[in-house]
């Protein structure tokens, strides 16, 4: 049980670093791209300390190998495509002078990358998600919440989509704002939003382990 509490209480309290630091990013001039690469690297700490626990019992999946597995995909793939993004093609003036078909090169590349990591990160966050349930280590019904919050995510990222193509080019600047809310809402959800959860839970451990105690 104790340990289980510390597993809670340290990877939520990394949950809520990402989401804090998450809100900063845009609004601290020339740090954006380090507190990006700190975020993610603290995300993937708290995702991946979730998945192993500080002792079986305490893994949200219990140590099954697909649980683990699915959520150390869900921590390290944006690491990695982090650190492909140097030797990918870019879309600017200097690929367009290059020609044509140098353009459409670095188009085919970004857009298969881009689907790829969406489709990844989306089944691995998924069976994540249902695996965290299976396990039942998170009491009921909080242990479905991973899988709201990836719906919150997906419902965020793709309302906007859906409203962009409703108001066509002359109509999406005004639903800029609203997209990057509906994101700030998706990004949240996972991160600040799980990690408060994982405290308040870490907290009735505790709770529940002075009750035994006294009751002893």
């Amino acid at each position: 049980m104790r340990q289980r509490r510390r597993t809670f209480m340290i990877g939520g309290t990394g949950l809520v670093l990402c989401g804090m630091l998450g809100m900063l990013q845009f609004s601290v001039p020339g740090l954006g791209p380090v507190i990006g690469i700190l975020v993610d690297v603290v995300f993937a700490a708290a995702v991946l300390l979730f998945a192993i626990g500080l002792s079986r019992a305490a893994s949200v999946v219990a140590r099954r190998p697909l649980g683990v597995a699915a959520l150390a995909v869900v921590a390290l793939l944006p690491l990695l495509v982090r650190a492909i993004q140097p030797i990918l093609p870019t879309m600017d003036a200097a690929t367009f002078d290059a020609g044509l078909d140098a353009y459409r090169e670095a188009e085919t590349i970004l857009t298969a990358v881009f689907f790829v990591n969406l489709l990844v990160s989306l089944a691995a966050a998924l069976l994540a998600s249902l695996q965290i349930a299976r396990a039942a280590v998170v009491p009921a019904p909080w242990r479905w919440a991973p899988l709201w919050a990836l719906i919150v995510s997906v419902v965020a990222a793709v309302v906007p989509q859906i409203l962009f193509a409703a108001a066509g080019s002359s109509g999406a600047q005004a639903f800029a704002e609203v997209a990057l809310l509906l994101g700030a809402v998706g990004f949240l959800a996972r991160t600040l939003g799980l990690g408060i959860l994982a405290l308040v839970l870490a907290a009735r451990l505790r709770s529940d382990s002075v009750d035994v105690y006294r009751s002893a």
